[in-house]
């Protein structure tokens, strides 16, 4: 019984990652018409997910985000580690922001303006 324990405990990861493919990355749906389309389906969300936790894991804030979380939730006051859901969401926003508030590097910005027209201010001086 010890050595059943210890082995699902040793899969406990796994079945959430499997899980959190199904639910939150939508492997769970895959139905098309062809098995083939959802022998592709299935594999791509899952590296949806791997591609979102690595992104996650260098570019989130785990401290700052659990803030936010506890502080918004006040039911996750206990709250160790971020969920593939909040990592999901933390991604969700940061691509929204990216598309509507796209840094354009053809158009300058308004202290960019300013410092070229002292630069002109002072040379014609």
């Amino acid at each position: 019984m010890t050595r059943v324990i210890e082995r699902y405990a040793s899969r406990w990861s796994i079945e959430v990652a499997i899980q959190d493919a199904k639910q939150i990355f939508g492997a769970g749906q895959a139905r098309n018409r062809t098995a083939r389309a959802v022998e592709r389906t299935v594999p791509f969300e899952i590296a949806c997910q791997a591609i979102t936790v690595t992104w996650y894991a260098t570019a989130g804030r785990t401290s700052d985000d659990l803030q936010a979380r506890r502080r918004n939730s006040p039911w996750y006051t206990t709250k160790a580690e971020p969920s593939t859901s909040d990592m999901t969401a933390l991604l969700r926003r940061v691509l929204i922001a990216a598309r509507f508030k796209a840094h354009h590097p053809d158009r300058p910005t308004c202290e960019e303006l300013n410092a070229i027209r002292l630069a002109w201010e002072e040379a014609a001086a």
